[in-house]
């Protein structure tokens, strides 16, 4: 399904959009969550669209040197998702924001006119034709991931009972929220949380008190999500929208990646592998032990990965030749 593949659209740019309309950060998440959900499979290798989202190549460049202030290649941003979804909640806040106002307020058709202003450019779409059974499954995608912030707890009472693992260490409670002179990027810190993500050891038992991909302790889910939402969720809340997780571990370590990369004089390696030590364990000053520096040393090679501007993957030498365009382009 590639809707109106190759039309030029003279869309909104990024930096000329006088909007008043405030979204949170949760529901843009929860909108890039949904598109690549939503994403049409081709079933073709060489289809000329890249990334889990099925991105047309004329925009990558464009969109990340906006949003991260320098130009992705395609295999870089194929191969980066943590760096791709930043890119793309950076694009979709605004749309979000401009389609919110146009729809009086009205969320779910403000986030069915987003995904056709992603789908052809044009938000007047949305209830057209085969656009329309696009931006309804989008929509229920993004709904999906909203209900494990807006769900009862009761609903998820009977899965808060699981017995924590002695098999892991005990994790921290929330971190200070402390002003710092050192400031980190968004790219690093997304590149940690998700390098924690890949890390994150698997036990083997479904009861064993770890929530998450990231598998947290339940009793860090109530805390930390109060912090950095402003509502205390519930572990199987936790568990149920990634999105949102994902949001709440950004806000997490951004402090934990400040305070190591001053306590390590700047030295990015090392103050991945103390943040990782901080996860684990609480201390950061045990990376390097026996027991943790294994763990460690796998978050960082996963973060380097990551980070890496060069990836090996190259570029496909048979996507369609695409036009100069000045801003946006629709996507499938």
């Amino acid at each position: 399904m590639r809707l109106m593949l190759g039309i030029l659209i003279a869309s909104i740019g990024l930096s000329a959009l006088p909007v008043k309309a405030q979204v949170a950060d949760t529901q843009v998440g929860a909108l890039v969550e949904a598109l690549r959900q939503a994403a049409p499979k081709t079933g073709k290798v060489d289809d000329g669209l890249y990334s889990d989202w099925q991105i047309k190549p004329g925009n990558i460049p464009r969109w990340s040197k906006r949003c991260i202030g320098r130009e992705m290649t395609i295999p870089e941003f194929e191969s980066n998702t943590a760096t791709a979804r930043q890119v793309l909640v950076c694009v979709m806040r605004n749309i979000m924001q401009e389609e919110y106002k146009a729809s009086g307020n009205n969320e779910s058709l403000a986030v069915r006119r987003a995904a056709s202003w992603w789908m052809t450019g044009n938000p007047n779409f949305y209830n057209s034709g085969t656009t329309n059974t696009y931006t309804q499954k989008v929509l229920d995608f993004y709904q999906k991931q909203r209900s494990g912030v807006t769900a009862s707890s009761s609903s998820s009472t009977s899965t808060n009972t699981k017995p924590v693992t002695q098999a892991r260490p005990p994790q921290p409670p929330a971190p200070r929220v402390a002003a710092s002179s050192v400031q980190v990027a968004d790219t690093q810190v997304s590149a940690l949380v998700e390098a924690l993500r890949m890390a994150a050891p698997k036990t083997g038992k479904e009861n064993d008190g770890l929530y998450g991909e990231w598998q947290v302790m339940s009793d860090n889910i109530p805390r930390w999500s109060q912090q950095c939402t402003g509502r205390a969720l519930t572990p199987s809340q936790f568990a149920n929208s990634p999105v949102t997780a994902r949001y709440i571990l950004v806000c997490v370590m951004r402090d934990v990646l400040r305070d190591e990369y001053r306590n390590s004089d700047k030295n990015e390696s090392l103050a991945v592998q103390r943040a990782a030590a901080w996860w684990m364990t609480g201390d950061p000053t045990r990376y390097s032990s026996n027991e943790t520096a294994p763990y460690t040393q796998k978050v960082l090679a996963f973060y380097q990965d990551l980070r890496s501007e060069k990836p090996a993957q190259p570029a496909q030498a048979t996507q369609p030749a695409q036009p100069a365009q000045p801003k946006f382009l629709p996507h499938i």
